[in-house]
């Protein structure tokens, strides 16, 4: 009975084109040269957890009873918590909007999803359909000329003879890091207003990576089952 009520409630929630309905269909993206199917993954082991604040919620936010595939461990303490706008103009996205932006992403070069990181953690692991643009290639711009420019043609922004920028063709990214309590990404979009990056342009995907995997979501490094 109630594997029918889920394929009933999944099938309304996809006929009505509501976004909560990619975790269950998934999105087909693109990461460098390998191909990805973004969902929501879950071990068969898990779908049978009952919902309940002692199994949930006890000690180190499981229970001794749920089976490992089902919880992982993070750390909690790093960084300062970012508060959840940025700028009234600069749209923050949840994991069902990254993954419809990723699926319009698939046919549109205007549409991107950047991982602000350093390479080093891009590397160990991402968002798949993420493009790598370090932070510090946009802060460290006297330091790091090179990088610099590269970030620049990557985003779509073209620096004119006066030192000044052309956005007409700067691309409509979403930007992420670590989490919520990472600041790559919002000081990332603040150095990127500051240059005069069209506000409206730029997405922010709060939870970062520690959200992302939180929820089980697909990324590049494979899973250890």
């Amino acid at each position: 009975m109630k594997s029918i009520l889920l394929f009933v409630s999944t099938a309304v929630i996809l006929m009505a084109g509501n976004i909560k309905a990619y975790q269950y269909s998934g999105v087909k993206v693109k990461h460098e040269d390998e191909h990805h199917h973004l969902e929501r993954e879950i071990d068969p082991r898990c779908l049978h957890v009952p919902m309940n604040s002692g199994l949930v919620w006890e000690g180190s936010y499981a229970s001794k009873e749920v089976p490992e595939a089902c919880k992982a461990t993070f750390v909690t303490v790093l960084g300062q918590i970012q508060p959840i706008t940025l700028h009234p103009k600069v749209e923050t996205y949840g994991e069902m909007e990254v993954m419809h932006f990723l699926k319009q992403a698939q046919n549109d070069d205007s549409l991107m999803l950047v991982d602000s990181r350093s390479e080093p953690w891009f590397e160990y692991r991402s968002i798949p359909g993420a493009v790598n643009v370090p932070h510090s290639h946009i802060s460290k711009m006297k330091s790091l000329p090179e990088e610099y420019q590269y970030a620049l043609t990557t985003l779509g922004i073209e620096e004119k003879s006066d030192s000044t920028f052309d956005f007409s063709k700067a691309k409509t990214i979403v930007l992420f890091c670590n989490g919520s309590w990472c600041g790559q990404s919002p000081g990332m979009i603040r150095d990127l207003m500051t240059m005069g990056y069209p506000p409206e342009k730029l997405k922010w995907y709060r939870g970062g990576m520690h959200d992302w995997l939180a929820l089980s979501m697909t990324s590049t490094r494979k899973l250890k089952r």
